[in-house]
């Protein structure tokens, strides 16, 4: 059912939104101020803004109904290395982990599978802001 839900709002959306998109999907992200983990449905977009939103809210455009938007992230750290960023949960692997600095925070982000993972690393580092040294 969430499945034709999402398909439904992304078909609602207009041509020009859509292919805005880089990428979608749903991942699991720590709060900043309650360390809690909370399971949102992400939009990539091609600007390089990451938008989270309730798991069944609605994803349509304006960005305003987004619960909040990661955005000029400096780099994309993924597997082993962000072991000693965070606590992550036991039912996150290391092969399904990801972590997205800001110049303000750290993001701690993780996928299903491994496979989720590696695409959303893939789609992240096309559009990253990599700091300059």
């Amino acid at each position: 059912q969430a499945c034709t839900q999402s398909l439904r709002q992304t078909l609602t959306m207009s041509a020009s939104d859509q292919d805005d998109i880089l990428f979608q999907g749903t991942c699991v992200k720590q709060g900043e101020v309650w360390k809690s983990w909370k399971r949102r449905h992400f939009i990539l977009k091609r600007n390089g803004a990451l938008y989270y939103f309730e798991p069944n809210a609605s994803k349509l455009y304006p960005e305003g109904n987004a619960k909040g938007a990661i955005k000029q992230f400096v780099d994309v750290i993924h597997g082993p290395a962000c072991d000693v960023l965070t606590t992550w949960p036991d039912d996150a692997p290391t092969s399904c982990r990801f972590s997205l600095p800001t110049t303000k925070r750290t993001y701690h982000i993780y996928s299903e599978t491994a496979g989720e993972c590696k695409q959303w690393v893939e789609a992240l580092q096309q559009v990253c802001q990599h700091a300059t040294p």
